[in-house]
């Protein structure tokens, strides 16, 4: 992708139809085999949602620089500060909740480390 406005809707729609066929893929169990899957698996969700802090920063830096430079409208003809104001709040909870889920994510993974698939031989019933 090139560093273009379509190309960055295109990566951003891309990572939600990733996120799509991942819930597909997993829903009947069959697209795990193993705790090492689980554990790779959580551990690159935690890595794409670290990524999206610093990701919604500049989506709202960009925000703020377009209005600053008078780029920005709405359609009813009402100032956009406000519009643009109250998006950056639910931004920044975004990130921060961001954050949360990274952070949680990674301490999943931890906790799955020394999980280990057993043979069916060996599993009690």
């Amino acid at each position: 992708m090139t560093d273009s406005p379509q190309g960055t809707v295109a990566l951003g729609r891309a990572a939600a139809g990733a996120v799509r066929s991942l819930n597909h893929a997993t829903l009947g169990g069959d697209g795990l085999g193993q705790p090492a899957d689980a554990y790779e698996l959580i551990g690159e969700l935690s890595l794409a949602a670290a990524g999206l802090p610093q990701l919604l920063a500049q989506v709202g830096r960009w925000l703020a620089a377009a209005l600053a430079a008078g780029r920005l409208g709405c359609d009813d003809g009402s100032d956009p500060a406000g519009a643009v104001s109250g998006a950056w709040l639910f931004i920044d909870g975004a990130r921060s909740t961001a954050a949360a889920l990274a952070r949680d994510l990674g301490r999943a993974q931890q906790q799955l480390a020394a999980v280990r698939g057993e043979p069916e031989e060996e599993r009690e019933f």
